[in-house]
């Protein structure tokens, strides 16, 4: 039968000295009736029999030490729980690092900025997007809408003003300033335009003139010399207007004002007439609206028209070769019963015309009479492809070398001429002219005694001649197909 090895233990009269078995594997107490450790699970009662005395007294050695073995209880799994707190931590970092990531691009300087251009365009959000940077300016969205109302119709000044936020974070006039003004859901930047307001003045010249500000009466005259100074105005465009009765006319002075200063606008009541001398045919524009067309002779009456201090004028021609438009005119009260020329810039005048198109076809001439390029001249020595934009790379250059030399080796012919006549001289878009010539060619005949006649009109775009054409003023861009007018016969 198998027995327990009995280990050394304290001596029965000392403290806990009862006698105590201990487990060969481990080395924890056991009882001398267990078959099986209760900590390592160890059969305490196999192979006893077979141990030797020199095993029996290693075993106690090794009993008597120290004991070095560290107990590990085996890994739990984790509960559902337990896994659902660690997936759902997972959730909110991940949405953490997302929002922080959406906020500091949404949020940033230049998005914002993009958006709140696009809503000064639109008129949308913009008490979101503005704050005053004075007390006695309180935002409204009636308040701002002077701001949408000039920027929608001005592109060009919208793109100079985003431009000039970007840059610097100050419109031009320093009216907008760009800056951070707070927070938005406690972590990231507020960018705001602050206004600084503007108190304009308006006067008017006749007690009891009714003066409004986008039609809402903001004052009537009380005397011949009234002056009014308005409230703190967000810079924009306003629609002023005074009106009054004078001499049993009912007279208005209306008119549409980019604000952006604290400056007079001057509502008196008092009309002007004058004559604008401009291209026949021409539109003619009275603050931004068609009046009418210029006559024949390029003229075009106003007549009694109500004076204020910012009416302008300007016209317009329109052809197949686009649009052109005359610089505005601002009309003072001192051009009542005066001529004003509304002339378009850089166009030809007919008599600059009549001498390129007569030198042109001079230096034509030459070359078909004579067939060399080196005749191909005008009578000041200016060589043909002076004529013309890009000189000798022109195409209707080369057309009209091919030509001239045509005739040149047209044996039936004993010589030609080319006599021209400029008929009109209309302007074209980006300062170019429009010139409707007629070319009389003339074909000596060699075996004939009259000479063929032939009239042929052309449409040249003639532009100001740039730095790379010295012996000319003006160039030419291009003429279209040559219209057939006459074909005779004319006696030598």
């Amino acid at each position: 039968m198998m027995h327990l090895i009995n280990y050394w233990a304290p001596a029965t009269n000392q403290p806990g000295g009862a006698t105590t078995n201990f487990c060969p594997n481990c080395g924890q107490p056991v009882s001398a009736t267990d078959t099986f450790c209760a900590n390592c699970g160890y059969n305490l009662q196999q192979n006893q029999n077979e141990a030797t005395p020199a095993d029996q007294v290693h075993q106690r050695r090794q009993q008597a030490a120290p004991q070095q073995r560290i107990s590990r209880a085996p890994r739990q799994p984790w509960s559902k729980n337990k896994k659902r707190i660690w997936w759902g931590a997972g959730v909110v970092v991940v949405a953490l690092v997302g929002f922080f990531a959406w906020g500091g691009q949404y949020y940033s300087r230049a998005a914002t900025l993009n958006r709140t251009i696009n809503d000064i365009k639109s008129g949308k959000h913009l008490t979101d997007d503005f704050s005053s940077a004075s007390s006695d300016l309180t935002l409204s969205k009636e308040k701002l809408l002077p701001v949408n109302r000039y920027y929608s119709d001005h592109a060009r000044a919208l793109s100079k003003l985003k431009a000039d936020l970007t840059a610097s974070g100050r419109s031009a006039d320093g009216n907008f300033v760009y800056e951070k003004r707070g927070h938005h859901l406690l972590f990231f930047p507020k960018y705001q335009i602050s206004v600084s307001p503007v108190y304009p003045t308006v006067t008017t010249n006749h007690t009891g003139n009714v003066i409004t500000l986008d039609n809402q009466k903001i004052a009537t005259a009380t005397s011949d010399e009234f002056t009014k100074k308005l409230s703190a105005m967000v810079p924009g465009e306003y629609h002023l207007q005074s009106q009054g009765k004078i001499g049993g006319h009912n007279l208005t002075n209306s008119s549409d004002y980019h604000i952006t200063k604290s400056q007079t606008y001057d509502l008196q009541l008092t009309t002007i007439s004058a004559e604008l001398d401009t291209v026949p045919g021409s539109s003619i524009y009275l603050n931004g609206k068609k009046i009418g067309t210029a006559d024949s002779s390029g003229t075009y009456q106003i007549k009694n028209e109500p004076w204020t201090s910012e009416m302008s004028v300007y016209a317009a021609y329109t052809s197949s070769a686009g649009k052109a438009t005359t610089s505005t005119i601002k009309l003072h009260k001192d051009d009542d019963q005066r001529t004003v020329d509304l002339d378009y810039k850089d166009m030809m005048s007919e008599d600059d015309a009549d001498d390129f198109i007569a030198n042109l076809f001079k230096a034509a001439e030459g070359l078909a009479q004579y067939g060399h390029l080196s005749d191909a001249t005008d009578d000041d020595g200016d060589a043909m492809s002076d004529f013309f934009l890009n000189g000798e790379n022109n195409a209707h250059y080369a057309d009209l070398k091919k030509m001239a030399q045509g005739y040149n080796d047209n044996d039936d012919l004993d010589y030609i001429g080319m006599d021209t006549s400029v008929s009109s001289v209309k302007p074209g878009p980006n300062g170019t002219s429009e010139v409707v010539f007629t070319v009389e060619y003339t074909f000596g005949l060699t075996d004939y005694d009259y000479d063929h006649v032939q009239d042929f009109q052309y449409t040249a775009t003639i532009q100001p001649a740039g730095n790379d054409n010295t012996s000319q003023n003006y160039e030419l861009v291009k003429y279209g197909h040559a219209v057939k007018t006459d074909d005779r016969h004319e006696d030598e």
